[in-house]
């Protein structure tokens, strides 16, 4: 699962630097997931139309594609029977927690700071529930994937292109307020993140509209 456009890979190095944040607890926190995550992965093949459902979806959306859900926006399903992939880097409590071991592959990301998180999210996960595994380094790493992306909404764009999508139909992607299924999160914050989703967006000629 290769980035579609270098540049998703090379923007992660501008967010790094913008947020303060080192390549390296980025790169340990992906080896100590490839080392810890004993649980089996699945491989995933997109054609076509696809659905990707971000954290401002509305209440009991069900989507009518093949979807594919950014972390605590499961929530938001009426229906997961389309669900294909779960993306999250296990902040989107309760909902992610929620949604394991029900027969949904979860596209787990390392980041510097989320040790505790996917920790958490493996130790609640049953010997069936299937992994794919992500980072945001430049590196090679074994039994992991870089699709580009920064938060879990635009990484789950970034992926559904990776893995074969024609064209990505956005619900609930937004910059101007904080999605109501994005778990606890500092709202300041996570507006300049969701700014730096634009951007990603952009370069998959997806810029979101305010």
């Amino acid at each position: 699962m290769e980035a579609v456009n270098k540049e998703l890979i090379l923007i992660q190095d501008e967010i790094r630097e913008t947020f303060g944040w080192s390549l390296k607890s980025d790169y340990e926190s992906a080896i100590s997931l490839s080392k810890n995550c004993e649980n089996p992965t699945t491989s995933i093949a997109l054609e076509g139309r696809v659905t990707v459902v971000g954290a401002a979806a509305p209440a009991n959306y069900i989507p009518t594609n093949p979807a594919i859900v950014a972390d605590g926006a499961i929530g938001a399903l009426g229906n997961k029977s389309d669900v294909v992939l779960i993306v999250s880097d296990g902040d989107g409590t309760p909902f992610i927690e929620q949604s394991l071991n029900q027969g949904i592959p979860i596209c787990l990301h390392a980041h510097g700071d989320n040790l505790d998180a996917w920790k958490n999210i493996l130790s609640l996960a049953d010997e069936n529930q299937q992994f794919i595994l992500t980072h945001q380094t430049p590196y090679e790493i074994e039994g992991m994937y870089n699709p580009g992306g920064f938060t879990d909404g635009d990484r789950a764009v970034c992926i559904a292109f990776a893995l074969g999508a024609k064209e990505v139909e956005l619900v609930g992607f937004t910059t101007s307020e904080v999605g109501a299924w994005s778990g606890t999160t500092d709202e300041k914050r996570k507006l300049i993140k969701l700014k730096w989703m634009n951007e990603v967006l952009k370069l998959l000629s997806l810029g979101v509209m305010e």
